[in-house]
């Protein structure tokens, strides 16, 4: 019996500890359950304890579960175990403010697409990621098996746009298969072939044109803020051979073949500090799109291209902008939704030239005013001593306006002006007397439109545009001794109504139409310095024409072909038909093949004015077309290629071949044998494209290379055959770009072939032409100067201020081995004081090491 009581009695005692023990798990796991809070809150909590501020990405601190923080510890005890236990990386700025970045995470995500005004699923819709194209079904459901959680998806729908989310969005929802709401704008947007050409923000589309989302856009070797005209020159084939932003070459083209459209509106001036600065604040410009070849009927002029920057269409839900400041201007830009209907985005920029010690202001003023009266000047002579001041400065505004005024209407206003001026003083002191004269240059903008869109139905939309554009560029040059006075001043004013028509038949058929109305009116007034009486030309053109476009998808769309053409009216010309066509078509998923051609006419352009050179600064004057000694520039282009992308990398080669007749000689700029010779030619240039790219979340990196043959024809000269003051062979650009958190840097360099130049002859060089000397050269371009090459960097660093603000601090350095590149050579008379003239080579020169750091503040 006591054996057995004892049994019973060890046996209750064990019961009774099974239960105790049972109950203490379950404490234990409850309370450990209700020890785990998001880690938003727990950062929270550490910011208030220690006086702290994290800046860190909501929706995955939001989305992160982590055991409640010890606050009896030092701070660095609980931050080490959050790294150790959930991988987060924490980053002391100073001894407030800390960075947390999350490590990248493979999710799985699905979604189905609603029409917003039907409620039915859209079928077939195709969702972009920055590297890949996924296909939703029939019922608007799309899946993806591995994406980074942080990725942005954009959506589209029979090449419209529907709407943007991000992959936390999507996974933030409740349910496993979440309704995404969605419509249209109709904007019938081109089919996305590539979303990242060559690198992450730049997309290639089916019908021949190139876009680039400047929000989307990260960094650019050379670049502390994301320039539109430096950005475009990344792209092969399109290039700036005097390193400027504005002077762009197309396929071997002058720069001002390339038509540069700001909201639909022609910029007859599109650089700061004579074409080394963009004109264009970055701020509000959301999209460019860039033809080379098979441009759109829509555009006239620009035989080489065209480049057409657009703003923002869309009322912001909330206020967003900043301001910011570099070393050579500050800017400052605002959205502000004054209604749920009406917004104005308005944004400025000013020059910061004057200060001491500024690098980049110092090395943009040399490089832009070297050879020249500005720079040049002895500060003595015989009868006293001379001195000089000068400045520059520059200031752009822009301001839009946007008013959905129905569902189905919309008007927008832009408005935007540009300036520039150079203030140059000269001083003389002498023994009995001094002079102090003035000399100015400026260039001025001031355009605007109204832009007015209706969307009728799902099948229709119209769109009824105004502009109205003036530029004037204005000089006078005083000579202090013998206080003569030149001027010169070039003006451009130009209205234009334009009408688009929009209407997809089917999901295979999109049929685009319209109509075109230009008044360009050109004034050129100068005073030579020998003479006061002004010589003044003024010309008039009344442009109307029609164009039509069709886009055919076929063979359940693997192949697009888009084929249009343009009836242009000239007042004072032959009426022109111009053809273009582009074709897409898709071999395999990642294989593409494409072919496009056009023909196209330009009836404006410029000649650089040698015979009254203002402060010896090369100037660029505008004209139009006369059909006599100015013919209409008439361009044929053929271009065919292919892409190819898997795993990341994209491969792209294209050929090309381009004719332009109707050249005038004397608008070339020429400075030898050449430069008083008036004669019509043409150039032929033609080459291949060739560029490699791979992209991933974290390095993106891309080659690109240009072969160009490029020359030209003059029947009445001899030799007729010589090549093009472009005929730059070998073109080369390498760009790499790693991101890490919130810290990204990009290294680049650029190469290409030296330019062309004419060199004397070896002998007999100087000969007597009534009664002065003339240099004898010679063949036009005989000779090459050294071959271009510079390398970059940027760095770029993003922070939280706090809920409100935002940071960036970009670093850019400019060719960082400081190479001094030959940009032209020409050569001079020069005469010295016993009668005897000697030959001086004049060389231009690149931009040295040049510095530069921004710093923005983002609300």
């Amino acid at each position: 019996m006591a054996l057995q009581f004892i049994i019973a009695k060890n046996k209750g005692s064990r019961n009774f500890l099974h239960l105790l023990f049972f109950f203490c798990f379950i404490i234990s796991s409850t309370a450990q359950t209700s020890n785990e809070i998001k880690f938003l809150e727990a950062l929270s909590l550490l910011e208030e304890t220690f006086e702290v501020k994290f800046s860190f990405n909501s929706a995955l601190a939001n989305r992160l579960q982590v055991f409640r923080p010890t606050l009896n510890q030092p701070l660095e005890a609980t931050l080490q175990s959050y790294s150790d236990t959930y991988k987060v990386e924490f980053q002391k700025i100073d001894e407030r403010y800390i960075t947390v970045t999350f490590p990248t995470k493979q999710v799985s995500i699905c979604a189905t697409i609603i029409d917003t005004k039907t409620g039915t699923p859209i079928k077939n819709a195709i969702i972009y990621s920055s590297s890949s194209q996924f296909n939703a079904d029939n019922g608007g459901t799309f899946s993806i098996a591995e994406i980074e959680q942080t990725e942005t998806l954009q959506i589209y729908n029979n090449d419209i746009f529907l709407r943007s989310i991000t992959v936390l969005e999507i996974l933030e929802k409740p349910e496993p298969c979440p309704l995404l709401f969605a419509s249209a704008n109709v904007n019938y947007l081109s089919t996305v072939t590539l979303q990242s050409y060559l690198v992450k923000g730049i997309s290639k589309n089916a019908e021949g044109s190139i876009t680039i989302n400047n929000n989307n856009f990260e960094i650019l070797p050379s670049l502390v803020e994301p320039d539109v005209l430096q950005i475009a020159q990344a792209l092969p084939g399109i290039e700036s051979y005097d390193e400027t932003a504005s002077n762009i070459n197309v396929r071997g083209g002058a720069s001002d073949e390339l038509l540069i459209l700001w909201n639909d509106i022609r910029m007859y001036q599109t650089g700061h500090f004579f074409g080394l600065i963009s004109a264009f604040n970055p701020n509000l410009i959301d999209n460019v799109i860039i033809y080379k070849n098979g441009t759109h009927p829509r555009y006239n002029e620009g035989v080489s291209g065209v480049l057409n920057m657009q703003s923002s269409n869309n009322v912001t839900k909330n206020v967003d902008g900043g301001i910011g400041i570099n070393l050579s201007s500050a800017n400052l830009f605002a959205r502000m939704p004054l209604s749920e209907t009406f917004a104005i985005d308005i944004s400025g920029r000013t020059s910061i030239n004057s200060g001491v010690g500024n690098p980049i202001y110092k090395s943009f003023f040399q490089r832009t005013f070297q050879n020249t009266e500005v720079t040049n000047l002895s500060t003595n002579t015989s009868n006293g001593i001379r001195n000089t001041e000068q400045s520059f400065n520059f200031y752009d505004i822009n301001i839009t306006s946007i008013w959905d005024i129905s569902k189905k209407d919309k008007l927008q206003y832009n408005f935007m002006t540009i300036n520039n001026k150079l203030a140059f003083t000269e001083r003389f002191i002498a023994i009995d007397s001094s002079s102090a004269l003035f000399n100015e240059l400026r260039q001025r903008t001031l355009v605007g439109n109204f832009d007015y869109k209706r969307t009728w139905n799902s099948k229709l939309n119209t769109r009824l545009l105004y502009s109205s554009s003036t530029y004037v560029f204005d000089g006078e040059n005083k000579a202090v001794e013998l206080l003569t006075e030149s001027s010169q001043r070039n003006e451009v004013r130009e209205q234009q109504v334009r009408f688009d028509v929009n209407y997809r038949l089917n999901n295979a058929i999109t049929f685009q139409t319209g109509y075109q109305y230009t008044d360009t009116k050109i004034r050129d007034n100068q005073i030579l310095a020998t003479s006061s009486i002004p010589i003044i030309n003024e010309s008039n053109s009344i442009v109307n024409a029609f164009y039509l476009n069709s886009i055919l998808r076929l063979f359940d769309n693997t192949t697009i072909v888009t084929l249009g053409g343009r009836l242009t009216n000239f007042s004072n010309l032959n009426t022109q038909f111009e053809p273009r066509v582009n074709i897409n078509h898709k071999l395999k998923k990642h294989w593409n093949i494409f072919a496009a051609a056009e023909e196209k006419s330009q009836h404006i352009l410029q000649f650089v004015a040698r015979e009254n050179q203002l402060l010896g600064i090369e100037s660029k004057q505008w004209l139009i077309a006369n059909g006599v000694d100015v013919p209409l520039l008439e361009s044929q282009q053929l271009s065919i290629g292919t892409d190819y992308t898997f795993d990341g990398f994209t491969f792209i080669a294209e050929g090309f071949y381009k004719k332009v007749d109707g050249v005038n000689i004397k608008n070339l700029g020429f400075r030898n044998q050449l430069q008083d010779v008036n004669t019509i030619g043409s150039y032929n240039a033609k080459g291949v494209e060739v560029s490699v790219a791979k992209n991933t979340e974290r390095f993106t990196s891309s080659l690109s290379y240009t072969y160009l043959d490029n020359d030209y024809t003059f029947n009445s000269l001899s030799p007729k055959n010589f090549r093009s003051n472009f005929d730059v062979t070998h073109t080369a650009s390498l760009a790499a770009t790693y991101k890490l958190g919130n810290f990204k840097i990009a290294v680049g360099s650029n190469y290409h072939s030296g330019l062309p130049y004419t060199t004397p002859l070896n002998t007999n060089a100087i000969i007597d032409v009534d009664g002065k000397p003339q240099i004898q050269y010679n063949e036009p371009n005989n000779k090459t100067l050294n071959s271009y090459l510079r390398v970059n960097t940027s760095a770029l660093y993003d922070f939280k201020v706090d809920e409100t603000f935002k940071g960036k601090i970009n670093v850019a350095l400019l060719n960082i081995f400081d190479k001094k590149n030959a940009l032209d050579s020409y050569f001079e008379i020069e005469t010295d004081a016993d009668g005897n003239n000697t030959i001086n080579r004049v060389d231009q020169f690149s931009l040295g090491f040049t510095p530069n750091i921004s710093f923005q503040l983002l609300f």
